[in-house]
């Protein structure tokens, strides 16, 4: 009986110099800052280095009562829009539909709009 032996396996093909893409996107890889530790953070919150340095984007939504249609179509410059939050309550902070925190406003450097995590939810 004789004795079958598979096909070798296809010769490797010689590393090639990247293409400007990928030297581009490997020279922004490396430019990266390390994920800081936490402290106090556990196994399960450590994330790949990568990973963790994927953008999120945040939203701060203040809402505004008894607005209408047909007040949006009378909207002008300077015009006052009263919401329903009172001046310092907590406003929520999220990501896409998940609330992440609790945040205040606060002004930086005299002329910057910025919010203060007040309490994580």
């Amino acid at each position: 009986m004789a004795t079958v032996h598979p096909p070798p396996p296809p010769p490797i093909a010689p590393a090639q110099p990247p293409d400007a893409a990928s030297a581009a996107a490997i020279a922004a890889e490396q430019a990266l800052v390390a994920s800081p530790h936490l402290p106090g953070e556990d196994s399960l919150l450590r994330l790949s280095a990568p990973l963790a340095r994927l953008p999120v984007e945040l939203n701060v939504a203040v809402a505004v009562r008894d607005f209408r249609v047909r007040n949006l179509l009378v909207i002008e410059p300077g015009q006052v829009i009263e919401t329903e939050w009172g001046h310092g309550d907590d406003v929520p902070l999220t990501s896409g539909k998940v609330q992440l925190a609790w945040s205040e406003f606060e002004i930086v450097d005299d002329s910057k709009l910025a919010v203060r995590v007040t309490r994580l939810v």
